[in-house]
């Protein structure tokens, strides 16, 4: 017998979450040929020396949406593993690009330099951004949510109101018109505008849409701090309501007065879906720093009608003091922990990889911490991204412990060169998955290597609803990825993110090596898949 390749002499670790076993893995025409003892050969004959060998890492919660059609090699990605990538998530999607959602989509492109290199006009529908996607190739599998923010700001704009019913029709419409273009679920943004300003009704109105497809319900919920509790019980309530499936996203407890609270979200979830076969999950990254928008410290009703009127309340002395004592502190423990990680002002490029706190030292007494974050918010016209260092490692252990918890960077597909290696990004767009193998698996031992695996591949792919990806089994698609159990680690850190990860010998996308010793090939034989 004669294959395309054969992955000789690896520990064979599945995906299902059992014991490893020693082996090799052929690949024929893009599918899984054989596992465990193949006879024949291979036209590519690779000795893995007991590497371990799994299935393709599934990105199960990703930004790469804006950030793939300019950077189809997804190197932060397929060097740490990963084959599939599931992006629109936290309510924002490339597409649909209707209405304001249009303008939203196209200022992200232009603000990043990546207007000339993407041609955002190409699509409005779910359909056309895939077929976008599709047309030059990747290098990895893509999945895309539908974002609420997307479709409301489509119909409703960036107002703080409630449709009205004609207004939710619509918004229903347009998430079956993406579930049937390729959907795999609709996704909230609960805590950014415009999805803050949407009620649990309008919610289950559109998850329930997204369900009859196929699809699942992702939240980034309404709060992770202060209204954790509260906000996971909002999440279960839509699923309740909706008959959709829910995946709680990067799932944590936000600022020392709230550590430990994840005990009891965790808790919650077993017991409805013990109770009321509910079927709730979540995902996480494992980092004690989250990454947003420096925006997002400023309180909701500061949002209400899009950026251009944020700014126009931060150049008002009155309404300016007025979001200064609403900003969202809980967030953070002090200014030291708010890192920021990229502007689009060149005016502004200085004050990347400098703490608030840092910043405002530099000024003296003339501007406190709280009036230098919104003077960065107003010169960079909402456009800044920071790192916040507000969870507790004993936290994250627990959550990544957890049966009901997969791994999902919220990252984006970036490279080292260009507009996409610009910035300080958090590291997790270019080591979560070998951060989870390298520290929490070899060096603290807090979970063991099946464990792991079976929640970057086997859980997340029973999500997606594939049953053909995530299980190295025969006849499966040949995601594979073999790295070094003893080497494989994350290498750079928040100050230094951009360095891809070690230990990451091989990824076969669809049967074909897209990185081969380390190297990426430069091969784009990756796919779009859609809800089952």
């Amino acid at each position: 017998m004669n294959y395309d390749c054969v992955l000789r002499n690896g520990r064979i670790v599945d995906g299902t979450g059992s014991p490893w076993y020693r082996g090799d893995v052929a690949v024929d025409d893009g599918r899984i040929a054989a596992v465990g003892t193949v006879g024949g050969e291979g036209d590519a004959e690779i000795d893995l020396d007991d590497d371990v060998v799994a299935p393709g890492f599934i990105d199960v919660h990703t930004h790469s949406d804006f950030t793939l059609p300019a950077n189809r090699d997804a190197h932060s990605k397929v060097r740490q593993g990963v084959t599939l990538e599931v992006v629109g998530n936290c309510g924002t999607s490339a597409a649909p690009r209707y209405g304001a959602a249009s303008r939203s989509v196209d200022d992200w492109f232009e603000s990043r330099g990546l207007g000339d290199a993407v041609d955002a006009d190409e699509w409005e529908s779910m359909a056309g951004y895939l077929e976008y996607l599709e047309a030059d190739g990747l290098s990895l599998n893509v999945g895309s949510l539908v974002g609420h923010g997307n479709v409301r700001a489509a119909v409703v704009g960036h107002e703080d109101r409630a449709p009205s019913t004609d207004e939710l029709d619509e918004m229903r419409e347009l998430v079956a018109e993406a579930m049937a273009d390729g959907a795999v679920g609709l996704s909230t943004g609960l805590f950014y505008p415009p999805g803050c300003y949407a009620d649990v009704d309008e919610v289950v109105a559109l998850a329930e849409v997204a369900a009859d497809h196929g699809g699942f319900y992702a939240t980034h919920m309404r709060s992770e701090s202060d209204d954790l509790l509260e906000s996971v019980e909002e999440a279960i309530e839509i699923g309740r309501r909706a008959d959709a499936p829910v995946q709680v996203s990067h799932h944590k407890a936000i600022g020392p007065d709230n550590w430990g609270k994840v005990r009891a979200t965790l808790r919650r979830m077993e017991l409805v879906r013990e109770r009321e076969g509910i079927d709730v999950q979540c995902d996480q990254y494992p980092y004690v720093a989250s990454s947003t928008s420096l925006g997002a410290f400023l309180p909701d009703w500061a949002h209400d009608g899009g950026d251009d009127a944020l700014v126009e309340r931060l150049r008002d002395p009155e309404t300016r003091a007025r979001i200064r004592e609403d900003l969202k502190t809980e967030r953070t423990a002090d200014w030291d922990g708010v890192l920021v990680t990229g502007v689009q002002n060149p005016d502004l490029k200085r004050i990347e990889g400098k703490t608030i706190a840092e910043l405002a030292a530099r000024s003296g007494e003339e501007r406190p911490p709280a009036e230098l974050l919104l003077d960065v918010v107003l010169e960079d016209e909402n456009r800044a991204m920071h790192v916040s260092f507000g969870m507790d490692e004993a936290d994250v252990r627990t959550v990544l412990r957890h049966d009901l918890t997969m791994v999902g960077s919220d990252g984006s597909s970036l490279r080292r060169s260009g507009s996409l290696g610009e910035g300080v990004p958090h590291p997790r767009s270019y080591g979560t998955f070998p951060r989870v193998l390298g520290r929490y698996v070899r060096e603290e031992e807090a979970i063991p290597l099946e464990r792991a695996v079976h929640k970057m591949t086997g859980m997340p792919a029973s999500r997606l609803g594939l049953d053909d990806r995530g299980v190295l089994k025969r006849d499966a698609r040949a995601d594979v990825t073999a790295f070094d159990p003893e080497t494989v680690e994350q290498t750079g850190d928040f100050l230094d993110p951009a360095v891809y990860p070690a230990g990451v010998e091989h990824v076969l996308v669809n049967g074909e090596f897209v990185v081969r010793d380390g190297d990426h090939t430069g091969a784009r034989p990756g796919v779009v898949i859609g809800a089952s």
